[in-house]
């Protein structure tokens, strides 16, 4: 294991992370969320970042349009964190941190701060992107 990996495997143990190693430079990660239940994180060792990618929702079955540009949006008022789409419309939110400046506060604050968007943004995006019945509560 290199220097750089090494220090992030340690920066998770040390922060108490639900922690997976999935390959030499690569983590999955469990984290809570109160709105959405539990948010699956992977974190990639690269050349100068830790870059860390987050599963928020499926492609929404409507009003597509509404969901990105509220998505968009959002970005305009997050820090670290931006929302991203795959080929098939699903949402992730993605963070590019500088290896150099990174450390285990500054990891866990990441992590902290990718539950928080989810947690402001996940029901929202929820009833405006799918048939939820009414009065059903997240």
């Amino acid at each position: 294991m290199d220097a750089a990996a090494a220090r992030i495997a340690h920066y998770l143990d040390r922060i108490g992370a639900e922690a997976e190693r999935r390959g030499e430079r690569e983590w999955g990660v469990r984290l809570p969320s109160e709105k959405r239940g539990a948010i699956g994180a992977a974190l990639s060792v690269r050349e100068r970042t830790l870059t860390i990618r987050a599963f928020v929702l499926r492609g929404p079955d409507r009003a597509h349009e509404e969901v990105y540009r509220r998505l968009l949006r959002k970005n305009l008022a997050i820090a670290q964190w931006r929302f991203a789409i795959d080929d098939n419309g699903d949402v992730f939110l993605v963070c590019d941190a500088p290896l150099a400046a990174l450390d285990a506060d500054a990891l866990d604050g990441l992590l902290g701060s990718l539950c928080s968007v989810v947690d402001e943004t996940y029901e929202s995006v929820v009833r405006t992107g799918f048939d939820v019945p009414a009065g059903t509560e997240f």
